[in-house]
């Protein structure tokens, strides 16, 4: 594996999507990082645990190891994925409005420590298998798209085991890499409070006006930001220190 100091093109860029979600949600940010000639792979979850989908990541970045050490995105839940990645596989890791636990936390644990819409948007066994009630996802996930869009992504939710929110994060990836959290300042599904809680965590944190996805509502935002990380020559950012973000992406909370 070569040594993110000394790559001399793109490195790969790992995407995790979060729970009731499916690797589909990244498609637009996905195509448009390729087109920009930066390896692309994207973990497909839903394995039943916390243990299970780290692996499904794991095996994802299989597909880009040929590029050395990995941009890893993980949105919402995607976040305590991405914590238990192999940090020796990791350039840099981004949180995107994302869990990011320490080592004994859980994402459901996190998530009850502040308000939620989620808790009574929730359909199903709470224990077992929850879907998200379609007459309330559009709102909590979705606010900042136009109503045809919204619909579709709705539509492309999925069923959810809650098990592996109630997993413990056995590694913290983001004590050993470099990390960047979004905030997504309007998110109704993941308060910002929290975000910007755990945003301390990590070694560099921005604001955005972002609803919940921000990849599908401020994707170019997500993209530039990826792009800038998987892409940039210099020591700092070859060792994984993101860029400032692109103008009009937020504000830069710290680093």
């Amino acid at each position: 594996m070569s040594d993110p100091a000394s790559c001399s093109g793109p490195r790969g860029v790992l995407l995790v999507h979060g729970a009731w979600f499916t690797g589909r949600a990244w498609d637009g940010v996905a195509d448009a990082l390729r087109a920009r000639g930066i390896p692309v792979a994207v973990a497909e979850l839903h394995r039943g645990c916390l243990a299970a989908d780290i692996a499904a990541a794991e095996a994802a970045l299989d597909e880009i190891a040929d590029f050395g050490p990995a941009v890893a995105c993980g949105h919402s839940y995607g976040g305590s994925v991405i914590s238990g990645l192999s940090p020796g596989r990791l350039a840099h890791l981004v949180y995107l409005a994302a869990m990011v636990p320490d080592v004994g936390e859980t994402s459901l644990g996190l998530l009850a420590s502040a308000p939620s819409g989620l808790e009574t948007a929730m359909v199903g066994d709470p224990d077992e298998v929850t879907t998200i009630d379609p007459a309330r996802a559009g709102e909590l996930f979705f606010a900042h798209l136009p109503e045809g869009e919204r619909t579709a992504r709705v539509a492309a939710l999925v069923p959810q085991r809650m098990a592996a929110g109630r997993d413990a994060a056995t590694s913290a990836a983001w004590r050993a890499r470099p990390s960047t959290y979004v905030v997504c300042g309007e998110d109704r599904a993941v308060h910002p409070e929290l975000q910007a809680r755990l945003s301390r965590r990590t070694g560099r944190a921005v604001a955005w006006a972002s609803d919940h996805a921000a990849f599908a509502s401020h994707p170019t935002d997500v993209v530039d930001l990826l792009s800038r990380l998987a892409t940039s020559e210099s020591g700092a950012e070859r060792r994984g220190v993101a860029g400032e973000p692109a103008r009009g992406a937020g504000t830069v909370l710290r680093g």
